[in-house]
């Protein structure tokens, strides 16, 4: 498959690779070794030092010289220099903004809250303060497993644990950032009450979390607290947890779905996994289900910066105004700063499996991830964790480690996730259901139990339409009460995983 007119490489998409000798083209070219499913194969010579271009965009350059039908991966591409990739963005025409303003007018069955934001899920969380209090936090969830809350309209009891809170420095980074991350996740408009378990000595308190809370937007929820050592000790907190999780259920009132507007989605978009066909199939339909929601004024969350490395011009050209543009522009300066004082290279981002999927360079990677964000204008830039207060395409400073970086999203207020995967993440999360969607039919059959969309069909099918159809739907099906197929499992518990970004003293 090649896919754009630019290429001088194109996509294996059979189902057993290509063995040598195989066609490519309608130019007589032939392999001149196997080529495996998802990895590229060269269309012509490439020269030494010459682009290797996929999307009609470098994602690197030849290490040595390439023939035509000879297998194109990490033992014959480099980076591209960042020169060429400007020089690229300088020539490139603009993409055209948005699509779908036709769209007929729709909404989902969840729960409008008093702030106007909606919930997808009735949500009571159990946090936990500081580490030391994470087995106390868990103790009391698993007290409730097996009870039936449905009735009731509650969804979940969820223990927030980490493993961090005490030993940082009041106001610095890492204490900020573990603070607005848990403000998120308690004041989230799937939440409707909360249990805070501290030890008593820790850095980080409930007091400390309020304050970073956002001042206005946020619904208020029964909050309880409790401290181990005022407690009497662990098997006294767990006592009195139960207890305070107890009196704060029989409290609430019952839930009931109403139809919701559905501009009040806030979608997470996230990918782990990732492979040959992330570019081809998943992320691209998911790209054009963010441009339908936010057509309809709905907001689409995008991350995972080191994996938009390499495509920072796409994102330059769809700024709104130039405050944005500086905000990107920042962000991605931060990151070239923080990855020099840490001696890595974004590149380093790339995982065995993106490699092993037919993924050469991380600027590849990004033109694949990107594309979940589709073509829409992009209206805000935000910090990790940090309230997402536009509604259209946005932008948050995550690291691109799965669970970091949707614990950020969710923070910010995403409501529910769409995950896209080739090599066949299990990630989920406790508070937003997230929809899994493989990027090919054959992982889609082997981890079927953790998939619910299969995006591959594109490659069959011809055309991404019907998958984005198919997704759209299965959206405001999930965001109406369906369940994914992590809820199913009850994934969620362990993924709740701050930015650990700060000093441990």
């Amino acid at each position: 498959m090649r896919l754009d007119p630019a290429d001088n490489v194109a996509v294996s998409v059979a189902e057993a690779g290509l063995d040598a000798g195989a066609p490519v083209g309608t130019d007589g070219v032939h392999t001149r070794s196997a080529v495996p499913r998802g990895h590229k194969v060269a269309l012509e010579a490439i020269a030494r030092g010459a682009a290797v271009r996929k999307y009609g965009h470098p994602i690197g350059v030849a290490t040595a010289d390439i023939a035509a039908g000879e297998h194109v991966h990490v033992h014959n591409v480099a980076m591209p220099p960042a020169e060429l990739l400007q020089a690229h963005y300088a020539g490139a025409a603009a993409r055209p903004h948005g699509r779908y303003t036709d769209t007929p007018a729709r909404t989902f069955r969840g729960y409008l809250r008093p702030s106007g934001r909606a919930g997808t899920r009735n949500v009571v969380c159990v946090v936990a303060t500081v580490n030391c209090s994470a087995t106390v936090v868990k103790a009391v969830c698993r007290a409730f497993e097996g009870e039936d809350l449905g009735a009731r309209g509650i969804d979940r009891i969820v223990p927030i644990a980490h493993a961090a809170g005490c030993a940082q420095a009041i106001g610095g980074l890492g204490y900020t950032v573990l603070n607005r991350t848990l403000a998120g996740w308690i004041y989230h408009p799937n939440v409707v009450g909360a249990v805070v378990i501290g030890l008593g000595c820790e850095g980080t308190t409930f007091a400390s979390i309020l304050a970073s809370r956002r001042a206005s937007g946020v619904d208020d929820i029964p909050v309880h607290t409790l401290g181990i050592q005022e407690s009497g000790g662990t098997a006294a907190a767990i006592a009195a947890g139960i207890a305070s999780v107890r009196a704060l259920l029989d409290a609430l009132p019952p839930f009931e779905r109403t139809d919701v507007p559905i501009e009040r989605l806030n979608l997470a978009l996230n990918c782990g996994g990732s492979d040959g066909f992330s570019g081809l199939t998943a992320n691209p339909a998911l790209g054009m289900v963010s441009d339908r929601l936010v057509a309809q004024r709905a907001t689409v969350s995008l991350a995972e910066i080191p994996e938009c490395h390499g495509a920072e011009g796409l994102l330059a050209a769809r700024c709104v105004d130039d405050s944005v543009r500086a905000a990107l522009s920042q962000t991605f300066a931060w990151w070239a700063d923080y990855a020099g004082r840490h001696r890595v290279e974004l590149n380093d981002n790339l995982a065995p499996g993106n490699i092993a999927g037919g993924i050469t360079t991380i600027v590849e990677k990004s033109l694949g991830a990107v594309a979940k964000g589709g073509t829409s204008p992009l209206v805000e830039v935000v910090d990790y964790a940090a309230p997402i207060t536009r509604s259209g395409f946005v932008l948050m400073n995550t690291p691109g480690f799965d669970p970091v970086s949707v614990t950020g999203l969710v923070a910010g207020g995403a409501n529910i996730v769409a995950f896209t995967t080739g090599r066949g993440s299990v990630y989920g999360c406790a508070i937003a259901p997230t929809i899994k969607i493989a990027t090919n039919s054959t992982l889609f059959a082997r981890m079927s139990g953790d998939m619910d969309i299969d995006a591959g069909r594109a490659l069959a099918d011809g055309t991404l339409d019907p998958v984005a159809d198919a997704l759209f739907e299965y959206v405001i099906a999930v965001a109406s009460g369906e369940r994914t197929a992590s809820e199913r499992l009850g994934v969620g518990g362990e993924e709740f995983v701050p930015w650990a970004i700060g000093e441990t003293l």
